[in-house]
């Protein structure tokens, strides 16, 4: 099985929704059993849940992340990832800082799905914002995703 890991900031807001809308996709596709999805966060504390607006927009699309919690990054969650893909290319640099060995596995989502850098590939920080600035970041995220699963398909 393969294994995919978002990561951001805190893991409340964008990885959290990119985790839940990929299950969804996967499964949409008969594919959940084939690639397992979990998120994480630099900068999370354990156990927080989603934010509540990433909530609400998520559950607007059929899909409940209410029960998620968020994990911190750590050196196993990489490990055992076969991608990393990261909201921005602050943490991509980041990781690529504390981690150098997974360089071949991490990209910026926006980079994997096909966007050139000069293009601006980052996620933007919906947290503070209200529901239409999470609605925003959900579909870029979701843009980004359906490409991922272009790439995927085609490997």
């Amino acid at each position: 099985m393969k294994r995919v890991l978002f990561v951001c900031t805190g893991n409340t807001c964008r990885s959290s929704m990119a985790e839940g809308l990929f299950k969804k996709l996967l499964k949409d596709l008969g594919k959940q059993g084939e690639i397992e999805v979990k998120s994480c966060g630099i900068f999370a504390r354990s156990g927080d849940p989603a934010s509540p607006n990433a909530i609400k927009v998520m559950r607007s699309e059929g899909i409940d992340i209410s029960t998620h919690r968020t994990t911190p990054l750590t050196e196993e969650l990489l490990n055992e990832a076969d991608l990393v893909l990261t909201m921005t290319k602050n943490h991509k640099d980041y990781i690529l800082n504390q981690y150098p060995r997974v360089k071949g596995k991490l990209y910026v989502l926006g980079e994997f799905a096909g966007k050139k850098e000069e293009e601006g590939f980052d996620v933007s920080d919906p947290f503070g914002g209200n529901e239409d600035v999470y609605r925003r970041a959900f579909e870029e995220i979701k843009d980004y995703l359906e490409k991922v699963i272009e790439r995927l398909e085609k490997n």
